[in-house]
């Protein structure tokens, strides 16, 4: 058996782990398995015959949504908490760009079109990176970057930032506020590589902190499901679906929030208590 000293992750004793956060968690993740499946039910009885790009694109990014939340709870469990943040923020983005795109149907080609933008800008680094090596440019893609510079120009093309494309969907609030939280995992920004240092009772750095985590994911169960409850909800009315069965499940997690919100404040008022 393969130890969290030698192999980390990776180990098999990492179940040991698993087994202490679904303990802790248990209402969360039954409440995860509800939304998985009812997620697999929507993904295999959405009719996409229609060649509409907000149908295409919604299915597709329900696929998505579905498998990065998949990820998200596997890696949870697992105790790895900054690379759950990552999923979290990742489900954040597509939540953004479903709810945009059913709130403004024209929003979808608009955002499209803006992969062109992306486009262009990957040609020009890679034949910058080619300078760079003491490389002539590809004259291939030199007039492919023309080409669609020209079309960016004449048919003002332009791609929408995540910020604005939460103001579409009317979800600015959470790009506000968990957007930016869980991107300083993503970026490893100093604040989150903070979290992983150790100090004694005098102050002093003592080590670094690498293992599994189990507290403090109270919140990021409660986003990761919410955000894809409402791509669900999203979705299904979009394809006339009903939704009442999404709708007991975003209920049941709102209860489940305010009874984990109740908790901490309970613990915190135990702590400030006098002995």
């Amino acid at each position: 058996m393969t130890t969290f000293d030698t192999d980390g992750f990776l180990s098999d004793e990492i179940s040991s782990w698993e087994a202490d956060f679904e303990n802790r968690y248990s209402s969360k993740l039954e409440l995860s398995v509800a939304v998985n499946r009812l997620a697999h039910k929507m993904v295999y009885t959405i009719d996409i015959g229609s060649e509409d790009l907000s149908d295409l694109l919604l299915s597709t990014l329900l696929a998505r949504q579905l498998s990065t939340f998949q990820g998200f709870v596997l890696l949870s469990r697992r105790g790895m908490i900054f690379q759950a943040e990552m999923l979290v923020r990742a489900l954040a983005e597509s939540m953004f760009l479903v709810g945009a795109i059913c709130k403004k149907p024209d929003f979808a080609k608009q955002w499209v079109l803006g992969d062109e933008v992306s486009r262009k800008k990957a040609l020009v680094r890679l034949n910058e990176d080619r300078r760079r090596r003491g490389e002539a440019p590809d004259e291939t893609a030199v007039a492919l970057i023309a080409e669609l510079e020209k079309r960016i120009r004449d048919e003002g093309i332009i791609k929408p930032s995540t910020e604005q494309i939460a103001k579409l969907a009317g979800l600015e609030s959470y790009y506000d506020t968990l957007y930016g939280f869980f991107s300083m995992a993503v970026h490893s920004s100093s604040r989150s590589l903070d979290k992983a240092l150790q100090k004694d009772s005098d102050g002093k750095l003592t080590h670094v902190e690498y293992g599994p985590e189990i507290d403090g994911f109270d919140m990021h169960l409660d986003y990761a499901i919410s955000m894809t409850l409402y791509v669900l909800h999203e979705i299904a009315a979009h394809f006339e679906k009903d939704v009442s069965e999404i709708e007991v499940l975003q209920k049941r997690n709102a209860e489940l929030s305010g009874e984990a919100q109740q908790s901490v404040q309970s613990d915190r008022c135990e702590d400030a208590a006098p002995d």
